[in-house]
């Protein structure tokens, strides 16, 4: 390897030399570079230069093109950042809307079911009351007729029926009083 790279070093320094030691061949090389440069200058500058302008805007025109959409990428993600943020928002006060709605739903179910519940009190306490003037009702009737019975008994035909009436309502009332 080491003498392949001193064979390779050898031919560079042979030929960097050879340029020294033949000086006709250094101003047939500086000529024909004069004449290649000529030549280009007159026939081919202008559609180089037409082309390196060319192809300068069409970049120039991909640059802007690239920086107004990436304006647009940065717009639309700041866009989509605050509607996520109205949405997060809207999201939010929904939630405490529902929240409190379901608050006073339960609230009202409660003062709903306690005047259920007070309506049914009361209403069993009609009917209890009902039921015991009733009770006292037919114990009255009872009473009546027991006393009837024995008045009948007792009178036998003397006193008539008006009279006979008149006599129960007053043991009723007594016993009532008492």
């Amino acid at each position: 390897m080491n003498e392949i790279l001193e064979e390779v070093t050898q031919m560079i320094q042979n030929g960097l030399n050879s340029v020294f030691d033949r000086p006709d061949v250094l101003i047939f090389n500086i000529l024909a570079f004069i004449v290649l440069v000529f030549f280009v200058k007159r026939f081919l500058w202008k559609y180089v230069t037409s082309f390196v302008d060319a192809r300068q805007k069409a970049l120039s025109e991909e640059l802007d093109r690239a920086a107004e959409e990436r304006a647009l990428a940065q717009s639309l993600q700041e866009k989509s950042q605050k509607d996520y943020e109205l949405m997060k928002e809207e999201t939010r006060v929904l939630k405490e809307k529902l929240t409190v709605e379901a608050y006073k739903q339960q609230e009202e179910l409660i003062v709903s079911a306690k005047k259920e519940a007070k309506r049914r009190l009361e209403q069993a306490e009609k009917d209890i009351e009902f039921e015991i003037i009733q009770a006292n009702e037919q114990i009255k009737q009872s009473i009546k007729e027991i006393a009837f019975a024995a008045a009948e008994k007792i009178v036998k035909r003397e006193i008539d029926e008006n009279v006979h009436q008149d006599i129960i309502d007053e043991i009723v009332r007594d016993s009532e009083v008492r």
